[in-house]
């Protein structure tokens, strides 16, 4: 793993309670702080842009990852308007688990909207992992010729969250891409 100083992005991932987001910045400026400005809640007729998009995740039917932020809520909503939603699995707010659940071990489960438990490790690591490839996405159209070891990542925790929920956290990001993510750094941030 290079020494940070041979980083040329440092990216940081803020999993909220409620919402999700990334920021970025270049070595050679890095005081010029770059959010994603690509959520659109609804559909991009709508307009209307927001900096984060729901820490929401959907599952198919056959457990799988579907979606995650505003694409979740709403693919779900049209499912459950049609009467179509048996079978998925919407998850929303389940950083919560974290703080909440004084004995944090791997074995947490988050439960759906439905009231259905799922390993919260799975949740994590799905979250991150879309916000990862969401991330790539947008470099690889900024920069060409980046590889995933020339940036430093970053995760947001609150500072209330004690030693478990941290390391919760970086093993969700861990089990993404083990390589990338094993000297993954923390911020945080006031509660």
């Amino acid at each position: 793993m290079p020494r940070s100083s041979n980083f040329l992005v440092v990216a940081a991932f803020d999993l909220g309670t409620t919402y999700s987001g990334y920021a970025y910045s270049y070595k050679y400026d890095p005081t010029k702080i770059i959010t994603n400005r690509n959520w659109y809640p609804g559909d991009a007729a709508s307009k209307l842009l927001t900096l984060k998009t729901p820490t929401s995740v959907l599952l198919d039917t056959n457990g799988q990852f579907h979606s995650f932020g505003f694409e979740a809520e709403d693919h779900f909503a049209i499912l459950a308007e049609q009467n179509e939603n048996d079978g998925w699995r919407l998850f929303r707010r389940f950083k919560m688990t974290l703080h909440n659940n004084q004995l944090m071990s791997r074995q947490a489960t988050v439960k759906d909207i439905g009231g259905v438990d799922y390993p919260a490790i799975d949740l994590f690591a799905m979250a991150i992992q879309y916000l990862h490839k969401h991330l790539l996405d947008a470099l690889k159209l900024k920069l060409t010729g980046l590889l995933e070891t020339d940036i430093q990542y970053v995760i947001t925790v609150p500072a209330i969250w004690d030693i478990s929920a941290k390391q919760f956290m970086r093993e969700g990001a861990i089990k993404v891409a083990p390589r990338i993510f094993q000297s993954i750094r923390y911020c945080q941030m006031a509660s």
